[in-house]
């Protein structure tokens, strides 16, 4: 307000020589003094931003970290990006990303009232995943913004995209970033009877590939329709890809392998990342993967995997309550590796998938007396262990 750029030039034109202080200003504890509150001269409390002084960093003045907002000049690996206000995972505060969207979905949408989302987020910890609208066909007398379908996204509990829908976004995505291994709804309210649209939902650049869809929604008519699904955490996708084809891992989810991903291993959104990370870490979890996948596969007939709607259907209760796999009755270890697998006398009418010969250690294969068809998998003969079949 003096005419200076320099604080301290103008208080030394006044005579003043303290502009504020915190409790350890004169402790010389540089650390410190940037969480402590600060003071004026008069004794008043404060606001704080320190900056590293650089090119830019003027722009910057003003901006607070982790308030809610998402700050350009403070959006950088430095800051935290900017204390986490750009992405929906890591904002905490509750106007996150409000009215922050006026282009999505290649299309301009202030004039239908613009939107709340995220699409600053650059935190390379995210994931990201795409919608595209397939094709949207809308009742001719929508001219107002109560009166077009609306489109909400969230992920974990927390709204990520909000924004009503428009013709005009026929054939045209959006990137929305999200947490790793997050459970996300997508949801359509339809504002009219003549309303119609279908879309179909891209987790990106997974494996090597552009997009594997994860679901598609089709012909929503006259109703509010959500998708769910969750994110295959990444340590998994890496932990699984030199066993089944990356590709396809959103595909075909009634298959025995599918089905003990997201089921069985992920838990269907009932566990938090910070567990499914720590699962990975389990020296044994491809055993586990592979012992599940041959349990499922032996234990449904091929005709009836489409009919399973969960695994708890097919799992004993020891599996289900257990996961650790050697206090199996019908399993038995040796360091934690699977040595003995009886399944004999188990009612398993399905087939023995090939999942089996990743179980390395096995020097025995019981499963007498069922009604098991299909080939006998190659992998057998591989198994060096193998003693007893």
């Amino acid at each position: 307000k003096s005419g200076y750029e320099d604080a301290c030039a103008a208080a030394k034109e006044r005579g003043e020589s303290l502009l504020a202080y915190s409790s350890r200003t004169h402790s010389f504890d540089i650390e410190a003094i940037f969480s402590d509150p600060w003071f004026s001269r008069g004794h008043t409390p404060l606001d704080a931003t320190f900056f590293v002084d650089g090119p830019g960093v003027r722009d910057g003045c003003g901006k607070k970290i982790g308030d809610g907002r998402c700050d350009v000049e403070l959006n950088i690996d430095e800051f935290g990006f900017d204390g986490g206000d750009c992405c929906a995972s890591t904002c905490n505060h509750p106007y996150c990303g409000l009215g922050t969207i006026n282009y999505a979905f290649g299309t301009n949408v202030s004039s239908v009232g613009g939107g709340d989302g995220y699409q600053s987020c650059l935190d390379p910890s995210m994931e990201t995943i795409e919608i595209l609208f397939n094709f949207i066909d809308l009742d001719d007398s929508t001219d107002s913004t109560d009166s077009f379908p609306f489109l909400r996204v969230e992920c974990d509990g927390v709204t990520h995209l909000t924004l009503n829908i428009v013709e005009i976004m026929d054939n045209k995505t959006e990137t929305i970033y999200v947490s790793d291994g997050s459970s996300c709804t997508v949801g359509v309210t339809t504002a009219s009877a003549w309303d119609a649209m279908n879309y179909t939902i891209y987790h990106n650049k997974i494996g090597g590939v552009n997009n594997n869809a994860i679901i598609t929604k089709g012909n929503i008519y006259r109703s509010n329709k959500s998708s769910t699904f969750q994110l295959v955490p990444r340590c998994y996708l890496k932990k699984l890809r030199d066993y089944i084809d990356i590709n396809q891992i959103y595909a075909n989810e009634r298959t025995p392998q599918r089905m003990v991903i997201t089921d069985y291993l992920i838990g269907n959104g009932t566990k938090s990342i910070e567990a499914l990370t720590s699962e990975c870490e389990n020296p044994f979890f491809i055993e586990q993967y592979a012992l599940a996948v041959t349990y499922v596969s032996a234990k449904i007939a091929k005709v009836d995997i489409p009919n399973i709607s969960s695994i708890a259907n097919v799992f004993p209760e020891e599996m289900q309550d257990n996961r650790i796999h050697c206090s199996w009755s019908f399993v038995r270890c040796k360091s934690g590796h699977i040595t003995s697998l009886s399944l004999g006398y188990s009612g398993m009418k399905g087939t023995l998938a090939t999942e089996v010969g990743l179980l390395s250690k096995l020097t025995s294969l019981y499963m007498h007396d069922n009604s098991l068809s299909g080939p006998i998998p190659s992998e057998l003969g591989n198994m060096s262990s193998l003693e007893w079949l």
